[in-house]
């Protein structure tokens, strides 16, 4: 039995279709095609030539059927590819040497010799760094794949339009990949919290794990940390859907803030925070007030004014700008 060029097209394009939308596909595309070559043939084409043109134009039948489904047919598509290597820089620029420091400041205070605080924790870094590439790849596949299968309901990701043009001095628009960026981060934070607990990267003589957080906080403290994270998450949410600056939820990132690195900064300065366990050859991680402590302080004292300044920052900047935008409109 000989088919035709269009039944071999149909066959090859209905076969990436699900089942329940195949005949339906199948008499809508040999119509469109049926008329693609009675247009060419009246035109003075031979109907061969013109059954060849008219498949040539509508191009690779999988491709086309992933057009008829919003199938996407890349991992990330070009929409989504912009804000995914943006999330992806600023997650491996954030958590990646944080976490370097930590690990070598950790296997510092427990005795180990520099060379091996510095090479040590180089393999874990590694490690994290490829959790973090594949859940941040993850999480915009997943949303490439439910932007693309409601293609009428959803707006295009950040289209450039001239009104994103700002001055230097004022704030950058939010994206949705910066609210992406900052779960990704919780996420690791929290699941680090838990994986400390039975693979740390430090051990005793007889090769048992010791965690690096105290295991005394799980009873109050790192339930409310991991609580605070969430709500801060929540808030941040809301303000990226207001699509502008809101004193309601600027009052509330701050009082989220101030909970979470006052507290955090008071165990800091107690030493309650890191396993007093690790401190085999050195009294500074039990010691209040130690050099750690100073450094723990100092750094959230800097995470505080990074997140106030965020939080407020857009009543300093964007205000007078969008005001006059507003009016040149109303002019127009």
């Amino acid at each position: 039995m000989t088919t035709s060029l269009t039944d071999r097209y149909v066959a090859h394009t209905v076969r990436h279709l699900p089942e329940r939308h195949r005949r339906e596909i199948e008499r809508e595309l040999r119509a469109a095609i049926a008329d693609d070559i009675e247009a060419r043939t009246a035109h003075g084409e031979a109907p061969a030539d013109a059954e060849y043109a008219a498949l040539r134009e509508l191009g690779d039948p999988a491709h086309l059927a992933a057009r008829y489904v919003h199938r996407a047919m890349a991992l990330i598509g070009p929409d989504t590819y912009p804000g995914y290597v943006h999330a992806l820089r600023v997650a491996c620029w954030s958590v990646l040497p944080a976490l370097y420091v930590v690990l070598a400041l950790v296997l510092r205070a427990h005795g180990e010799n520099a060379w091996t605080a510095i090479f040590r924790p180089i393999g874990i870094t590694l490690t994290v760094a490829m959790y973090l590439v594949v859940g941040v790849t993850a999480l915009f596949a997943i949303a490439d794949r439910q932007r693309g299968a409601h293609p009428e309901t959803t707006e295009p990701i950040e289209p450039w339009t001239p009104d994103r043009l700002i001055t230097i001095e004022n704030p950058r628009p939010a994206r949705w990949s910066d609210l992406i960026v900052e779960i990704v981060l919780a996420v690791v934070l929290i699941a680090a919290l838990f994986a400390q607990r039975v693979l740390s990267p430090v051990t005793t003589a007889d090769g048992a794990s010791v965690p690096i957080v105290n295991p005394g906080l799980w009873a109050f403290w790192v339930p409310y940390f991991i609580a605070v994270t969430v709500l801060a998450l929540v808030v941040r949410a809301v303000t990226f859907r207001l699509r502008q600056w809101s004193p309601a939820t600027a009052v509330a990132a701050t009082a989220l803030t101030l909970a979470g690195t006052v507290p955090l900064a008071w165990l800091f300065w107690q030493a309650q925070v890191l396993n007093h366990a690790l401190t085999q050859d050195t009294g500074d991680l039990a010691t209040p007030g130690s050099w750690i402590a100073w450094l723990a302080v100092l750094i959230l004292a800097l995470v505080t004014t990074g997140s106030l300044f965020r939080a407020w920052r857009p009543r300093s900047g964007g205000g007078e700008v969008d005001s006059i935008a507003l009016q040149v409109g109303a002019q127009r």
